[in-house]
Parts: structure tokens; C-alpha cells; sequence
């Protein structure tokens, strides 16, 4: 008899993972992230270019970086930044620290103890930052190694921990901002990005299951069109392309304030990203740059509770 139990033959990184209970018979839409969602980049290559990026922000204020290297090794996503202490933690579901490292040296455990036996982290405060995302690891690693030269007093005087992240933060976010790494990436996707020829034909049973289907990305138009052509239209049949699976496309979203704040939305007239001003209702099979989720909720005539989301934040 054959064995109809298929989830024993199916590779881990295929898996879907849930903390909490998901009824989908009530899903009509479903939106999806781009970045690291439906577009998979090799964090080796991705994150080693956003390091140089910021080695080279750095380097540029005077600051003796010069010998320091990426290493993958070092952070993964759901560490915290503890910006008073300087320490990577590992905390557990409920917020109480398990592991914690200095810089890149492990702290031992008396010494976590003593620096932690009476905290709970709060990811609202301050003190606290979240690596959530695959993107963060970059700057989890540089952070790192910033912290063991600040504490051989290599670094400009005057700095503490929570300054020091403020710098490595700032400086990361003004090499995205000037477009380096995206244009890096647009130049040689083959080195950044690793297509996965079934992710578009998922989208395409969802899509003749009845659900409507969404973009919502943080990235611009531009990029978003040469990384989706890149990845997706080669392994659609028919002449389809990627425009064609999704019923919304929402670029430089500014999530996650997409979810809570109600901004201006723009249409995307033509393909070089000319922008009209929205009046009245999205229209199904636009793009659209800016918006607000009531927007969707009200093109589709669908509550939030229909609509789910799909992203590569931790939360």
C-alpha cells in the first residue's frame, strides 16, 4: 500500500510553521512581501555586499574598520541588540535572556546572570533592538565587531553602546537609500538571487482557487519590476508574466506603518514609474506606490480578517 503520509518526504526548508491557530476556509486575499519572501537572495552574497556598503560608510568617517570582514557566523535573525550593555541576547518566547555575547565574545554564565537575573525585554523600549528580518544580519555583525574596537578604545571618544548602533543603523540605512545595493543586485541577479521555479506556480493554483492576490513591497517600482521579471517570468508558461498572477501591486509600502497609518497612495502610470496622484479607489490590476491597508480592505470588500499577510518578519 503506498504511504499517503507526504509531509515525511518533504524537505524542511518547505515546510509551513504556525504559533498560533490559522483558519484559511475564511482567506480571500492573501498578500505577499517581496524581499526574502517570494524573491530568495543568497544572504551570503546579499548581506556581504550590505556589509561593504557599510565598511564603507565607515571607513569614510575615519574609522579603523579596514581589517574587519563579514561573518555569516556571527549573528542570525531574532537576536536583540542590547544598546545599554552592548550584548547580542537569545531571548525565549516569554522575553527572559538564555545566551548573550559581548560583542563577539560569549559572556559567561555567571556573569548573564548577574547582568540579567531581574530583566524582561521589552522590544518597545529603547534599549532593545530586534533583528528580525534577514537583512538585519549585516548589521548585527558589524555591530558586533564595533563593540569589541570601542571597547579596546579604538573608536572616537565619546561613544557608548547606544550610540554606536544609532551609527551602524544610520549608516546602513543611507547606503540602501542611495541605491548601492540595489543597484549592485540589478547589475548581477545571478549572483544575488536564487529563483525558485515553483513559488510562481503556487501563485498560480492560489489564484485559480478563487483568492486575490497582492504585492505589498517596501522596495520601488523599478526594483520591484526587474527582480520579479528576473525570478518569476521565465517559469511561467503561456506568455504570462508576473503582473499577471497578482490583483494588486503595492510598491514602497512604508510597512509597517502600511498597517496602522492612512498615507496617500500614487498610481504607477508607466513602466518607467511615472506617478499619479490617487482619487477615490484603488483599481484592480494597478500598481500603486504609497497607501494604506483600509485601501485594500475597501477595493475587495474584504474585512482584515480575510486578508492575510505573508512576510519574512519575525515577530
Amino acid at each position: 500500500m503506498q504511504d499517503r503520509n507526504t509531509t515525511a518526504a518533504m524537505p524542511f526548508e518547505r515546510g509551513i510553521f504556525c504559533n498560533r491557530t490559522l483558519n484559511l476556509r475564511s482567506i480571500r486575499a492573501i498578500g505577499y512581501d517581496m524581499d526574502y519572501t517570494l524573491v530568495h537572495y543568497r544572504v551570503d552574497e546579499w548581506e556581504g555586499m550590505s556589509y561593504h556598503h557599510l565598511k564603507e560608510k565607515l571607513l569614510a568617517e575615519g574609522w579603523p574598520v579596514e581589517e574587519l570582514e563579514f561573518d555569516p557566523q556571527l549573528v542570525m535573525r531574532g537576536l536583540i541588540i542590547d544598546r545599554e550593555l552592548g550584548n547580542l541576547v537569545k531571548a525565549n518566547r516569554f522575553g527572559y535572556i538564555k545566551r548573550a555575547c559581548h560583542g563577539t565574545r560569549p559572556v559567561p554564565f555567571e556573569e548573564q546572570r548577574r547582568q540579567y537575573a531581574r530583566t524582561l525585554i521589552d522590544l518597545h523600549e529603547d534599549r532593545w533592538v530586534f533583528l528580525n528580518t534577514l537583512f538585519s544580519l549585516s548589521e548585527g555583525s558589524m555591530y558586533a565587531q564595533l563593540v569589541d574596537l570601542l571597547d579596546q578604545r579604538r573608536l572616537p571618544a565619546g561613544l557608548g553602546y547606544a550610540e554606536l548602533q544609532s551609527v551602524v543603523r544610520r549608516s546602513i540605512d543611507l547606503a540602501h537609500m542611495e541605491g548601492q545595493l540595489k543597484a549592485d543586485i540589478l547589475a548581477d541577479p545571478g549572483r544575488f538571487i536564487t529563483p525558485d521555479p515553483e513559488t510562481p506556480l503556487a501563485l498560480l493554483d492560489q489564484k485559480h482557487a478563487g483568492r486575490k492576490l497582492m504585492l505589498i513591497t517596501n522596495s520601488d517600482w523599478p526594483y520591484t519590476q526587474a527582480v520579479m521579471s528576473y525570478s518569476f517570468d521565465p517559469h511561467l508558461g503561456g506568455g504570462m508574466t508576473w503582473r499577471d498572477l497578482f490583483d494588486l501591486v503595492i510598491c514602497s509600502a512604508g510597512k509597517p506603518g502600511f498597517f496602522a497609518r492612512e498615507t496617500p497612495a500614487y498610481e504607477v502610470v508607466n513602466p518607467e514609474g511615472l506617478l499619479r496622484p490617487v482619487v477615490g479607489p484603488l483599481k484592480a490590476g494597478s500598481v500603486y506606490v504609497g497607501g494604506h491597508a483600509g485601501l485594500v480592505e475597501e477595493l475587495f470588500g474584504l474585512s482584515g480578517e480575510q486578508i492575510l499577510y505573508v512576510g519574512d518578519h519575525m515577530y
